[in-house]
């Protein structure tokens, strides 16, 4: 089983040193083990003890009443407390969130597989976040520093796809739940990476910001081909189709971006607009301005194109 200091402990609960030291002593909370230099050793145990004390304070509930209860009795609080939340409506208002603390511990938890930490905190950061901040102050920048880490060869491949699979489920629910709130409204938006493009978190993220500002959307997912996302134009007529990139020109070895685009504009509604959101050439970008396909580079673009949308 693994130890951890009372530092590293920390940054994977999200709780304070200070705070968890005087959780131990006021409170009894836990009786971690020592090294042989007297300093204070946490086991997962512990870790998860102190995470879901963190959420639970949070929620209000008092540190004196639940100090010394187990894991599995704080579980069960959690889940009543979450009902309550589901029934409730949260006052974004009065919530602060650390969230560079809490990307923080996310990647410490990631580096050290406690993947149950990793969701609770996303649980925390899209209950208490509105879907924009979720996307934009949670997971872009968790996942610019994923790709840094990834290059720099201080994060796996494996761990990344396991991190994208976890913050896929989460930024799925905020999107399932959205649709069932559209009351069969046609979507203005049908966003889809195009064929040959693997990636998807994010058009999720996109997603998101159309739930934000209550722009009703469809999501297709990764590598569409053409027909599929002409057929689905034609029968919903939106008002813009968003294509998420990230290869830049050549989707495959017999396709490029500028192929794609064109298949697709000879079949759907000339009233539909194109954008394409990420990564393409100047040179690539310039030739689909020519053909009045807009760009969004980044998620902030996007941002703002949404406030804007009717």
């Amino acid at each position: 089983m693994s130890q951890y200091n009372i530092h590293i402990a920390s940054q994977l609960s999200g709780v304070a040193a200070a705070t968890i030291r005087a959780w131990e002593k006021r409170y009894k909370a836990l009786v971690p083990d020592r090294a042989d230099n007297g300093h204070r050793l946490y086991s997962d145990i512990d870790i998860e003890k102190l995470t879901m004390l963190q959420l639970l304070t949070q929620s209000g509930h008092t540190i004196s009443k639940i100090a010394r209860s187990n894991v599995e009795e704080l579980k069960e609080l959690l889940k009543k407390q979450e009902r309550i939340q589901q029934s409730e409506p949260v006052d974004l208002d009065s919530v602060d969130i650390d969230t560079q603390r809490m990307l923080t511990g996310i990647l410490l938890a990631l580096a050290a597989y406690k993947l149950d930490i990793i969701s609770y905190e996303l649980e925390k950061a899209k209950r208490r976040l509105g879907p924009r901040d979720f996307a934009l102050s949670v997971i872009v920048p968790l996942f610019r520093e994923i790709g840094i880490r990834v290059m720099q060869n201080t994060l796996s491949i494996v761990q990344e796809h396991t991190l994208s699979a976890i913050v896929q489920f989460h930024m799925g629910q905020v999107i399932a739940q959205s649709y069932t709130l559209q009351h069969g409204d046609k979507s203005s938006i049908i966003l889809a990476a195009p064929e040959g493009e693997m990636h998807e978190i994010g058009l999720l993220a996109a997603c998101l910001l159309c739930v934000q500002y209550r722009v009703p959307f469809l999501f297709l997912g990764k590598d569409l081909p053409a027909q599929a996302l002409c057929e689905a134009a034609v029968q919903l007529n939106p008002k813009a189709i968003l294509l998420g990139v990230t290869k830049g020109h050549e989707l495959s070895e017999t396709l490029t971006l500028q192929k794609f685009i064109s298949d697709v504009k000879l079949n759907i509604p000339a009233s539909t607009t194109i954008m394409i959101g990420g990564n393409i050439k100047p040179y690539v970008r310039t030739e689909l301005e020519r053909s009045n396909v807009g760009y969004l580079p980044t998620l902030e673009s996007l941002d703002q194109f949404l406030r804007e949308f009717h």
